[in-house]
């Protein structure tokens, strides 16, 4: 893996885990719908669409003889730096997970993102993604995301690839938003990754207000 592969692959795969709702059928599909940055929010912060997937878990419930299937979506933002040890490429790198809110029972969430905050976010993806390690907090800001202001928290890591060490700075802010045409909720998780040589916190901040849930 290239030095740059680290800081574009973080994370969010590591943040998704198995959702589940006592409900009478057999199978049970949770869907999160799509979080995006609106055009004028990437054009003032030179990054671009790079990728749009989703991920699918599923789980078997023998208790109560049924299948759950978990779908999240993810949206992926890159920029272009050219820095004199990393090289050029897409190094900074914005990222919106939509999750799904499910609970086993009321009031008991089943989704582990429902329940985390930004250093339990953090600490996840240190333990879950191989090439980042020794997460610490920087500090935290306010910035506004889905119309309300949200507490930003800010880590630098080490990244490890091909034996060499770089650090970055992670950037991570959440909160709930309703889907369209049901009662459902989804959490909306930003991740921002870049070089710790460089201060993306204007960028960061403005990609965040012009998150849109559901797009």
């Amino acid at each position: 893996m290239r030095r740059r592969t680290v800081v574009a692959a973080v994370p969010m795969a590591a943040l998704l885990g198995g959702c589940t709702e006592i409900l009478t059928q057999d199978r049970t599909t949770f869907e999160a719908e799509r979080g995006v940055v609106t055009e004028s929010a990437r054009a003032e912060t030179d990054y671009s669409e790079v990728d749009r997937s989703e991920t699918r878990s599923e789980q078997d419930y023998d208790n109560v003889d049924r299948t759950v299937v978990v779908i999240n979506k993810l949206t992926e933002y890159a920029r272009s730096i050219d820095l004199p040890v990393l090289g050029g490429g897409r190094l900074g790198r914005f990222t919106v997970l939509a999750t799904p809110e499910v609970t086993v029972v009321p009031g008991e969430p089943a989704n582990p993102v429902v329940d985390m905050d930004n250093d339990e976010l953090a600490k996840t993806v240190q333990d879950r993604y191989s090439g980042i390690e020794n997460v610490r907090s920087v500090d935290e800001r306010e910035a506004d995301l889905l119309g309300a202001t949200v507490t930003v928290g800010r880590y630098r890591a080490d990244a490890e690839t091909d034996g060499e060490s770089t650090e970055v700075h992670l950037h991570i802010a959440q909160r709930e938003s309703q889907r369209s045409g049901d009662d459902g909720t989804d959490v909306v998780v930003c991740v921002g990754i870049n070089p710790a040589d460089i201060d993306e916190r204007d960028r960061i901040d403005r990609l965040l207000a012009g998150v849109r849930h559901p797009a």
